[in-house]
């Protein structure tokens, strides 16, 4: 003769925090905690998804894209770890967001973010010619802008024009700006002596 108990326990319920909103660039570490809203005698899978202004890789590193929560227990967690760099990119979010539930469900709409913060500075630009003197017959100087450090977004350096030689007259140039791509350190424009006499 058989008894069969009707369990009055539903499914758990999973929700999804961070334990640090903000990490160093430096190595910083966050780790995102799954919780189901009761125990299960069922291991309960989590899938997570990873999007964000940050790249994996490049940005950070992570345990995994999935939290197992084992039978009986309660939650369970993935970590993300910030890597250093030498370029300016700002802040940084990564955002973590449930993608699905084995033996459980989602309590609705569950999403964490932590923010890196970036500790590399703006780059500062410092200017050079590589010719001090050059020839009246069409001698070319290259005048070159520098970054202290690598940008992920592209820098305009106007450039001032004077002195006793003048525009079209003594001489013509590649232009008034110099654009270093992101990424790059250095951009340039040229002048080139005009003859006469």
């Amino acid at each position: 003769v058989t008894t069969t108990i009707a369990d009055d326990d539903s499914a758990p319920t999973v929700t999804l925090a961070v334990d640090q909103a903000t990490i160093a660039e430096s190595a910083g570490e966050a780790k995102f905690t799954a919780t189901l809203s009761n125990a299960s005698t069922q291991a309960v899978t989590v899938d997570l998804g990873f999007t964000g202004t940050a790249n994996l890789t490049d940005d950070y590193t992570r345990t995994g894209t999935q939290v197992v929560i084992a039978a009986g227990s309660l939650s369970g967690f993935v970590t993300v770890t910030a890597v250093p760099d030498t370029v300016f990119e700002g802040d940084e979010t990564i955002v973590v967001d449930i993608w699905g539930v084995t033996n459980g469900t989602e309590s609705g709409t569950q999403t964490a973010t932590a923010t890196i913060r970036d500790d590399d500075s703006a780059p500062t630009v410092t200017l050079a010619v590589d010719q001090a003197t050059i020839a009246e017959n069409a001698g070319v100087a290259k005048f070159t802008a520098t970054l202290s450090n690598a940008s992920t977004q592209a820098v305009t350096v106007d450039l001032g024009f004077t002195g006793t030689a003048t525009l079209t007259a003594d001489y013509t140039r590649t232009g008034t700006q110099i654009v270093i791509a992101a990424g790059s350190l250095s951009g340039f424009v040229t002048v080139t002596a005009v003859p006469d006499t």
